[in-house]
């Protein structure tokens, strides 16, 4: 007759799971790789410990199998290269003490007020004998310069063509020369610390309306050894 078996007194082997295909690829454990071998960490745990590499302790849901591969985690570590307390792809821009603060810009186009701006009445530069030498030597000394004058803006136009005169700025037919300076505010590009009319005597009133600084063209020729047209 047959021994009856206890089958709840039989010890069954169970399989270990082996994980996902791929694991190799970020696993960081004993497992083996695609080659066969065992990591540096098995294999020394393995000859210490007379061939049985221990479990390597884990936070609780943070097990290697839930991970992402190709998704960097908390503890993994920074690429090479790339500092984590650093500015760069990938980095963060480091402590706020840490970074300088940009400068404060100042003046209408952030570089700060230039020094002089010089606008030319048309009365007065028909008088010069060659305007274009009057004017690239103001030009040396002078920030902006520009041609205002009571006339028709075809006029200036015209009196510029004919001399190839280059200018920064002049009044059009809807404005008088006192309203285009006066209009050269703070938040002006031609807005200097100096503003300076060139004018003829009787002009005065240009420079007294805009609020700019009036120079007598005599006084300036003379000053710059520029001849006058009678």
């Amino acid at each position: 007759m047959t021994e009856r078996i206890d089958l709840d007194d039989v010890e069954v082997e169970t399989e270990e799971d082996e994980g996902n295909d791929g694991d190799w690829l970020w696993r960081d454990d004993a497992s083996a790789d695609i080659d066969g071998d065992v990591g540096e960490t098995a294999a020394g745990e393995s000859a210490s410990s007379g061939g049985s590499a221990t479990e390597s302790e884990e936070p609780a849901g943070d097990s290697q199998g839930d991970r992402i591969p190709h998704v960097p985690y908390e503890s993994s570590n920074s690429p090479a290269g790339i500092p984590k307390d650093h500015g760069g792809a990938g980095g963060g821009a480091g402590p706020a003490e840490d970074r300088a603060e940009a400068p404060e810009a100042s003046g209408p186009h952030g570089g700060g007020v230039d020094d002089m701006a010089t606008a030319y009445t048309y009365e007065a530069i028909q008088r010069l004998d060659d305007p274009r030498i009057a004017l690239a030597e103001t030009n040396e000394w002078s920030d902006w310069i520009g041609l205002v004058g009571d006339v028709p803006a075809h006029a200036i136009n015209s009196f510029l063509r004919e001399h190839q005169l280059d200018i920064d700025f002049f009044n059009g037919s809807g404005d008088g020369p006192a309203e285009r300076l006066a209009a050269i505010g703070e938040h002006s590009m031609f807005y200097s610390e100096r503003m300076v009319v060139v004018g003829t005597e009787g002009e005065e009133w240009i420079a007294e309306d805009a609020g700019w600084e009036f120079v007598d063209l005599a006084d300036a020729a003379e000053s710059a050894g520029w001849e006058l047209d009678d």
